[in-house]
């Protein structure tokens, strides 16, 4: 079975980026920022980008996450 983190990075190396909703749904990882700490530590800090996102919840309210973003490997 993979790691969390060989998790986030598989899905990074196939898709470019991935966000906490993702990250949970499709591999039950609630602390993705825990992840991608982790993973820049490993490839450098530069490798992954964070986007902040804006969007409108289920309520109608302004919510902002984080979309991270593979820039190399």
């Amino acid at each position: 079975m993979k790691s969390q983190n060989e998790m986030v990075l598989a899905h990074l190396e196939h898709y470019g980026e991935i966000n906490p909703r993702r990250a949970l749904s499709r591999y039950g990882i609630m602390r993705l920022g825990a992840r991608i700490y982790d993973l820049r530590a490993v490839l450098g800090k530069d490798c992954i980008r964070t986007q902040k996102v804006t969007k409108k919840n289920r309520f109608g309210r302004n919510t902002t996450f984080a979309n991270y973003i593979l820039k190399c490997h």
